[in-house]
């Protein structure tokens, strides 16, 4: 992929002060050449193109796998346990997992490869299993785990400046220690008798001398327990900008970085085949030939290790010089692997190029390293693979070529040697430079934006914030807090945009401030403004739902068996209102449940759930849900379960059965929840009901609700209205009770409780 001589660490460190000292000279301000070596706060930029999902968060409490950190749980960032954030986490965790399957993986900043190789060359299913990491500025190192191709070897500068071509460092992939839904190893761990597929991702662990830290930062209200350890880190929003993932909910995102143009069939592309002229074996007839599948009819084998047998592909010679994108085919089926014609899982290409179009004459060797068992998959159908960007020049000093080497990297099994790509680049890829030579300014730091005063005379829950555009500025970091001195604040913003909505802000006075980031530097913080909000007297309803509009929105409701039994939801009927037109019934939406005629029996093992929230109980003094309730099911079995949580995931409230005899009114103080206590102070809270029924006796109709009000007070009068969540009537029962809601999608399962 490179298209530049690789210098030694120490030679780019040379010219990074030449070039320093070179535009210091009549620049407007005076430049140390210690300026170069200074890691800006914010320096990572995402490690993959486009968008994908975070499937594992890093937990706080605490990132020690491999020992024991006296717990069981995952602690998000923002202090939350097994929380909404961390729903598909799992103790101990000490990076970010994205859900990236068998795509290109590029360095989040610039630096020297460290590593390029297993984790464990005894054990390929251990730990990060193919993996790079890269050693940055003042400390900084990051690991990219769980890859399938790489395109670096240790030693491989990614320079300051590095085009997208040389920014890709690898393919994703599942070596390594990964789970997913396909595994048949102990709690769904991945094999090598299970498909490619099985658990693919990346791991991206960020560490900064040696400690691990979490890139995201700490935005929770309370210190870092991974911070407070004498062993721990202090985390840092490192982002200059976020990974673009669809569940935003877990982290911030920014928009997704495009994919460099990196086609298989770009017009103008020549594939050298073993059968071709172009191709040739060292020594003659070391490899088997196989006439029955392959590229073009055919391939050819060997076992190893063992032997001293190369397999070479030159570029054509009548083929234009230029950048060319290498792809080699892999003569696998995506079938059973016991079948499969390639198994080696760590196959060595060399790809001798030209240095550059200004050095004809200069060559160069590179690495990839090829997982050919992987190919092709679920994720990636093509039997071509691609193994870089090069630029090609078979010229009077000497043939370009791509060689599949003797040895193999730390790997057994079959190897093959089928068929190579040279597929034109689609626009040219300049020579690196490391720095530019002419600047006025090194680094070039942004100016610090201008924070406007904020207007909200009323003291309302809703207003702007906005500051300048500051020059040289790529994004802004907005911070808030509730003291002036900024002790304990968060990240309320972070992006391009130079303005934030604020909306549904709790009383109290609040104090901004705002830093512009570049690649290279960030600028000092604005001047502080702040703003108070004001707290309304008596109730303020938060949401209300009396099931007579289009939809059940902002609730979402659903049926937590899936299909099982077909699908039966809270749905919006006209067999039972209370008031108006409409209620709710607890298995009357979904697509069987909406086919029930008014007074059906409910069915068997229902599990309907509706759900609100989250909504911010901070600086509130009361809160409730109350509804209307009308039951008719199976005592002691048959439940409507009213409930809160803080955290998304793990529901308490109460449990009532039987007849109530006609509509009653029903509430939930959430100032004195079962097990949780009070949630006064929360910033995160959901409320939810469920119907469930078990196998055996069901009653007509179930239950209803209407009129369901969800509200918070933050200044007397609160009085509390309704009933408590105490029955009166005979035949009920109640208990306190706990439900754990894990929403995931089967593939969202794909984690590896690894490193």
């Amino acid at each position: 992929m490179r298209t530049f001589r690789r210098p030694s660490t120490g030679r780019i460190l040379a010219i990074v002060a030449a070039l320093l000292a070179l535009t210091a000279v009549g620049s407007d301000a005076p430049v140390g050449a210690s300026s170069a070596f200074q890691q800006s706060t914010r320096f990572l930029s995402p490690p993959y193109y486009g968008t994908s999902e975070v499937t594992s968060v890093f937990d706080h409490e605490l990132p020690l796998y491999g020992s024991d950190d006296g717990n069981s749980w995952t602690m998000h960032y923002t202090g939350v346990k097994d929380g909404a954030g961390a729903r598909s986490s799992y103790d101990q965790h000490r990076g970010i997992d994205y859900w990236l399957r068998y795509e290109p993986v590029r360095a989040a900043a610039s630096g020297a490869v460290a590593q390029a190789g297993w984790a464990n060359p005894a054990d390929h299913r251990a730990s990060y299993g193919l993996h790079v990491r890269i050693d940055h500025a003042d400390g900084f190192r990051t690991i990219y785990g769980h890859l399938s191709v790489l395109r670096v070897q240790q030693g491989d500068a990614i320079p300051f400046l590095a085009n997208e071509f040389q920014r890709i460092i690898g393919i994703s992939g599942n070596t390594g220690l990964c789970y997913g839904w396909e595994g048949t190893g102990p709690s769904g761990r991945c094999t090598d008798n299970d498909p490619p597929s099985c658990g693919a991702h990346i791991h991206f662990q960020l560490e900064h001398n040696g400690r691990v830290e979490n890139p995201y930062g700490w935005v929770g209200p309370f210190a870092d327990p991974w911070a407070q350890r004498p062993d721990g880190a202090v985390s840092v929003d490192r982002w200059l900008s976020h990974p673009s993932i669809t569940n935003s909910d877990v982290f911030p995102a920014d928009p997704p970085l495009s994919f460099p143009p990196i086609v298989l069939d770009e017009p103008g592309y020549v594939a050298v085949d073993d059968g071709s002229a172009g191709f040739a074996e060292n020594p003659a007839g070391c490899w088997t030939v196989d006439n029955t599948t392959g590229w073009d009819g055919d391939y050819r084998y060997r076992s190893v290790p063992g032997g001293d047998c190369t397999a070479t592909w030159n570029f054509p010679q009548d083929q234009p010089a230029g950048y060319h994108h290498v792809f080699v085919h892999v003569p696998n089926d995506d079938v059973a692997l016991s079948v499969r014609n390639a198994t080696v899982d760590a196959a060595r290409y060399t790809i001798g190029h030209t240095v550059s179009p200004s050095q004809p004459q200069a060559k160069q060797s590179d690495v990839a390293v090829v997982n050919q068992w992987a190919y092709p998959n679920r994720y990636h159908t093509s039997r071509w693979v691609y193994a870089g960007t090069y630029y090609f020049d078979s010229n009077e000093f000497g043939t370009d070529y791509v060689r599949l080497e003797s040895q193999v990297l730390d790997s057994a099994g079959t190897l093959a040697a089928d068929a190579v790509r040279f597929a034109p680049a689609v626009y040219p890829v300049p020579q690196q430079t490391y720095l530019p030579l002419t600047m006025k300014q090194w680094p070039p730091i942004p100016t610090t934006p201008l924070l406007n005063p904020i207007d909200n005379p009323s003291g309302g829950p809703d207003y702007t914030i906005s500051w300048s555009t500051a020059a040289l500025a790529d994004t802004y970091t907005l911070q808030e807090a509730s003291e002036p001195s900024f002790a304990g604040a968060v990240t309320r913003y972070s992006g391009p945009q130079t303005w934030l909505d604020v909306n549904d802000q709790p009383p109290g006075t609040y104090y901004y401030r705002v830093k512009a980031a570049n690649a290279w530097a960030e600028s000092g913080w604005s001047n502080v403004q702040s703003v108070t909000v004001l707290a309304p007297v008596g109730w303020q309803t938060i949401a209300a739902q009396d099931f007579e509009g289009a939809s059940l929105a902002p609730w979402i409701a659903w049926d937590d068996n899936g299909a099982t039994g077909g699908e039966y939801t809270w749905g919006q009927r006209t067999c039972r209102p209370y008031a108006g037109s409409y209620s709710g019934w607890g298995v009357g939406g979904g697509a069987q449940g909406a086919a029930l005629s008014c007074g059906s029996d409910y069915p068997h093992n229902a599990n309907s759930w509706m759900i609100y929230g989250p909504f911010d109980l901070r600086a509130a003094i009361a809160g409730d849900i109350g509804f209307k309730l009308w039951l008719y099911t199976e005592s002691y079995t048959d439940p409507v379960f009213y409930s809160a949580s803080v955290n998304g995931t793990n529901f308490y409230g109460y449990i009532i059965t039987g007849d109530s005899q006609g509509w009653v009114d029903k509430a939930l103080d959430l100032s004195n929840v079962p097990t949780l206590g009070s949630l006064m102070g929360q910033p995160q809270v959901w409320v939810a009901m469920v119907f469930s029924s078990n196998g055996s006796i069901a009653y007509p109709e179930g239950a209803y609700v209407d009129d369901v009000v969800v509200r918070r007070c933050f200044q007397e009068p609160c009085s509390s209205e309704g009933s408590s969540a105490v029955d009166s009537f005979p035949g009920m029962w109640q208990a306190p009770a706990e439900r754990h809601l894990y929403w995931l999608a089967p593939d969202s399962l794909k984690t590896e409780p690894g490193p």
